[in-house]
């Protein structure tokens, strides 16, 4: 028995002390204390001038002494592992003292004179005795646990055995028996005067169980004499000191590795592999420990377990890093044979995902040994999948399942070599590439019977988010005894089988429903928990079911009311996955959340999955808008007018987004107007004078902007703040004529005139239609934007348009057409879409064009519903019997018979519905006018609210009434874009922008008795003019107001029920009168 000082403690397996006592082998603070004394005043004077100090060759487990900062002093240590880094070696070293693994760089590691090492480590290494770990493993088949022998032991029991240790007063141990370099013995402590037995009190508490195989300490006892040579001494009579010296110790003569051919990591001892992350971290010096999730990964993976890991957290690290290191080791892969090919394979489920990982690989093996490491991407060009050769020492390979499959036919001995097959985002791949992905899985398993593979570690490693039954399958089929993580509950709870039971219910009925759903009377005592959203619910709870009691199945049970509504899409998806019940009013439920939460959108952009290919693959979890809105797609005054809807254009791409969404100009052959403006700028601005930098620049605004021998115009998008007093900053903006946007520093931003801003931005969106990346890929390979880019930027090329949406503009097919030289011919050079399919990385889509139509017709059809009036067919049918007779001919007022023509307004009208009561009199629209806007006012009555929506060829307002239908031709011209049409009060006013500025003589062109001038204005009262004007100059289509009402309503009806319906048509007010 001799007393133990413990150091550090990993698990009752292996955990380390210092011995105390008496006899031979005491341990003298005061020797080791002055030992240190004597390492540090040599090697502090004689390291850095003298190579006698400096080992020649570098081997592992060699004996040194090395400088550790934490301990601020030199110290004696072991070289258990050599790693190459770009510019030295560095080694991970044990220090024997303080049981602590540090990394050293070769050159900072000294030998070991044999007068420092006349003392024993003071750190030795311990095990409990005759002891194993156990767990608790719950069957729910048969609903019964039982306690079974595990393979390491569980975080409690290391805990438990960590507080026992450290409550203790006294630590003493009992030497049963010697395992290579480890003490295992009985461990006793002291605690409040009692001693306990630490190896029964684990077993007692069921944290272990006894070993039964007595024979196991009768070999352990016949090997530890002979590796000591004390064939004569017992096990209970070997001196602790004797095993402890240096010499002893060294008991295999340890491989000498020369400095130059330094780099692998020895798998030999397991805590290799889990030391040699360290020095790969210690390189990376941001990294600060590892998280939740790789703490529990890392080790399995490392350890070359088969392992699966479930997480919310996409990232790589959880496998790379392991990985990384266990391929340090090439003692391991010394079997496989000497050709080319992957002894890693790790397959992402789409081609940017890979790329993200493979730029985590270049990272994380630049201080490794080289590897080598592929990305490889192919497309479905034969001729280029017969030429891809893997580089020669290629060790690791970042690809898809598709690409792969396409290789493995031309290159089918690719799997020779390999030894380690990693599915990150595993879910995902059994998702979307199912019969792919069980593919490689069975080419991995059949490469498994040969016989180099035999003494070679053979892993597969699968990450992923979701517990699904393709996960339970691979691990069963393909797996062999795998390592399971799950850090997310509800994963666990599918991964563990509960049954999932959903109640739907009114808030108000919550409680009784719950309350019916729980047993009272169960045959078995069980355990039941409930979740509550408050405290206050949980004391509800409580009164009202003290005794309830849960089903003996284990069962979760999850109320939904109307306050879940935004939860109830997640939880129909995660029921779905748990082949659960689904009450049916759960579906038409997450039906109309589903439909509210799309209606939310509203606002955001249209979705450019949607735009390009015609489908997005998770509207879910998409932010953009899924569906065409005329309100919004249509925006008044942002569109140009002359931009053609229809037909065979000539386009200039000028910026490409990718393979086949660009942005660029229509060039009109015949009179391109920003050629024009192009050359007046380019001579304006050859002037110095007029190059005048802005001192204030302003968001939203125009300048010019001076790259290479062209100006740009430009719009600025957001200022960055100034740093400090700095002169200098960045402004984001937008080219407005080419579509992208860029970075400029302020001090490059030139003051526009305003003759410049007339002509609308000329940037307009062109995607080409029916074709799509091949793998069910969303973004388009780079190889291919490449090549598009380099073809087709700056060119002419002829165009079909095929839709058009406001700015966005779907062509089919686009070609270059070229003039033969000195011949009156043209040809078609090529057909960008026939390009893309040529390369191999796209295919067919022919539902683009279809998905397209069918949301322009929903979006018909839902304005159709929203806007038009809810009483139509009465209100045509009034409009049929009301006699023109009522109506003074005379004053310029016609009626429309055809009712169904104001059912859907012809091109070119503009709508204006208005439901409330109208009291009309005589001379009860008044007009005035300024330079450039003439002002209606329109006395009424009993309007509260108002609603007004303007098109580029409608507009249209609500208010409740019938109507009538009139019209009136002004005395001049206005634009339509600038006109507007508010409600102050108890007058409508319409404000009309002027399309030539100037005084009207008078409205209309013939007098009417409703209609007079307003003598009370007063030409500085700013508010009388209703409306602020726009700014922007555009080529808009000119369209004139006017109104008028009937001097008397038709016979039979009332004047106190009036409503307004006006139609801006060309030069023409519309305007409805209905009783």
């Amino acid at each position: 028995m001799f007393e133990v000082f413990i150091i550090k403690i990993e698990s009752p397996d292996c955990f380390w002390g210092s011995i105390k006592g008496g006899g031979n082998f005491v341990d003298n603070e005061m020797a080791y204390k002055k030992l240190q004394f004597e390492m540090n005043q040599f090697y502090n004077l004689t390291h850095r001038g003298l190579d006698e100090v400096k080992p020649s060759v570098l081997k592992e487990g060699q004996v040194c002494v090395v400088y550790s900062q934490e301990e601020n002093s030199w110290c004696r240590a072991i070289v258990e592992s050599i790693i190459s880094c770009t510019d030295n070696y560095l080694a991970e070293c044990f220090l024997v003292d303080y049981a602590k693994n540090i990394p050293v760089k070769a050159e900072k590691i000294c030998c070991a004179l044999e007068s420092f090492m006349r003392l024993p480590y003071r750190a030795q290494k311990f095990r409990l005795y005759h002891i194993k770990p156990v767990t608790l493993r719950v069957n729910y088949y048969t609903n019964n646990a039982e306690i079974v022998p595990a393979t390491k032991w569980n975080i409690a029991a290391i805990r438990y055995f960590q507080d026992l240790l450290d409550a203790a007063s006294q630590v003493e141990a009992k030497l049963c028996a010697v395992e290579d370099d480890t003490f295992a013995v009985y461990l006793y402590v002291t605690k409040r005067g009692e001693k306990v037995c630490v190896n029964d009190d684990l077993v007692a508490k069921n944290f272990a169980s006894s070993e039964k195989n007595e024979e196991r300490s009768i070999i352990m006892e016949e090997q530890n004499q002979e590796i000591l040579g004390l064939e004569s001494v017992s096990v209970s009579e070997i001196s602790p000191a004797h095993i402890l010296s240096p010499t002893s110790l060294d008991i295999k003569e340890p491989k000498a590795v020369e400095m130059c051919e330094c780099g692998r990591l020895s798998v030999d001892n397991k805590r290799d592999l889990k030391m040699g992350l360290k020095p790969i971290l210690k390189i990376w010096k941001k990294f600060v420990g590892p998280n939740h999730v790789q703490s529990y990964s890392w080790p399995a993976i490392a350890r070359g377990y088969d392992s699966v890991v479930i997480c919310p957290e996409n990232d790589p690290l959880i496998y790379l890093l392991p990985i990384i290191t266990f391929l340090q080791s090439r003692n391991c892969y010394l079997s496989l044979p000497a050709r080319n090919g992957p002894v890693a394979l790790i397959i992402c489920t789409r081609q940017r995902k890979a790329e993200l990982v493979f730029e985590f690989v270049e990272k994380y093996t630049h201080c490794s040994r080289p590897l080598h490491p592929l990305l490889l991407s192919v497309g479905m060009n034969k001729e280029e999948i017969k030429s891809v050769r893997i580089p020669r020492g290629c060790e690791l390979i970042v690809t898809t399942p598709y690409s792969l499959l396409r290789l493995l036919e031309c290159h089918s001995l690719m799997f020779l070599r390999l030894c380690h097959l990693v599915l990150d985002e595993a879910e995902a791949l059994f998702s979307e590439a199912n019969d792919q992905v069980f593919n490689i899985l069975e080419h991995y398993k059949r490469s498994l019977n040969d016989e180099v593979k035999e003494y070679v570690p053979q892993q597969i490693v699968a990450i992923g988010s979701r517990w699904t039954k393709k996960l339970e399958y691979l691990t069963k089929e393909f797996m062999n005894d795998p390592y399971v993580v799950i850090t997310s509950l509800e994963e666990a709870a599918i991964y563990g089988n509960i049954q999932q039971v959903v109640q739907v219910s009114l808030e108000c009925n919550r409680i009784s429903i719950l309350l019916q759903t729980l047993d009272f009377t169960p045959h078995n005592a069980q355990k039941t928990l409930i979740f509550t959203s408050s405290v206050e619910e949980t004391d509800n709870i409580c009164k009202v079911s003290p005794l309830a009691k849960e089903q003996p199945k284990a069962k979760s049970i999850l109320l939904l009311t109307e306050n879940s509504a935004w939860h109830t899409v997640g939880v129909l998806d995660y029921l779905k996955r748990t082949e659960a019940n689904i009450p049916p009013e759960l579906h038409d439920f997450t039906s109309g959340v589903l439909d509210a939460k799309e209606n939310c959108k509203s606002g955001k952009p249209f979705c450019r999955y949607l735009k390009v290919y015609g489908f997005c693959k998770d509207k879910k979890r998409c932010p953009d808008r899924h569906r065409i809105s005329l309100q919004v797609d249509f925006p008044k005054g942002e569109r140009n007018s002359t931009q053609p809807t229809a037909g065979n254009v000539t386009i200039l791409p000028l910026f490409i987004v990718d393979a086949t969404n660009y942005f660029g100009r229509i060039v009109d052959k015949t009179k391109d107007q920003y050629t024009a403006l192009e050359k007046e700028m380019h001579q304006y601005y050859k002037k110095s004078s007029n190059c005048i930098s802005v001192s204030l620049v302003e968001k939203l605004a125009l300048y010019g902007v001076h790259e290479k021998n062209y100006i740009h115009r430009v719009q600025v998008l957001q200022i960055a703040p100034k740093e400090g007093k700095c002169v200098f900053y960045s402004i984001h903006v937008k080219y407005i004529d080419e579509g992208r946007t860029g970075q400029v520093q302020n001090y490059q931003l030139l003051s526009l005139p305003e003759h410049f801003q007339v002509l609308p931005p000329q940037a307009v969106e062109f995607i080409v239609c029916r074709v799509k990346p091949i793998d069910n890929e969303a973004e388009w390979n780079p190889k291919v934007n490449r090549y598009i880019n380099h073809k087709i930027k700056g060119q002419l090329h002829e165009a079909k348009i095929v839709h058009t949406l406001n700015n966005t503009i779907w062509v089919d097919p686009v070609v270059r057409v070229t003039k033969l030289p000195d011949l009156k011919t043209y040809i078609n050079e090529y057909n960008i879409r026939s390009e893309i399919l040529a390369t191999g990385f796209g295919v067919d889509n022919p539902e683009h064009i279809c998905e397209l139509q069918r949301l322009f017709r929903e979006a018909e059809i839902a304005f159709e519903k929203k806007d038009m009036p809810q009483q139509r067919t009465d209100c045509f049918t009034l409009l049929q019997q009301t006699a023109i007779g009522d109506i003074n001919p005379q004053k310029s007022l016609n009626f429309r018979q055809d009712a169904c023509s104001l059912q859907r307004p012809k091109p070119g009208q503009l709508c204006l519905y208005c439901r409330k009561h109208l009291r009309i009199g005589p001379r009860s629209i008044k007009w005035f006018e300024k330079e450039d806007v003439v002002v209606l006012k329109i006395k009424v009555q009993n309007i509260t609210n108002h609603d007004c929506k303007f098109f580029t060829q409608r507009i249209i307002g609500s208010a409740e009434g019938k109507f009538y239908l009139a019209d009136l031709e002004l005395q001049e011209n206005i634009v339509e874009e600038k006109s507007r049409c508010v409600l102050r009060g108890n007058e409508v006013v319409v404000s009309l922008a002027k399309e030539k500025k100037g005084s009207w003589c008078r409205l209309l062109k013939q007098k009417n008795p409703h209609v007079s001038f307003d003598f009370d204005y007063l030409e500085d009262d700013s508010e009388e003019s209703g409306f602020p004007i726009s700014v922007f100059l555009h080529a808009f289509v000119v369209v004139a107001v006017a109104v008028i009402f009937p001097t008397t309503p038709p016979s039979g009806n009332s004047c106190d029920s009036i409503s307004a319906y006006i139609l801006f048509v060309g030069s023409w007010i519309w305007f409805d009168l209905v009783p």
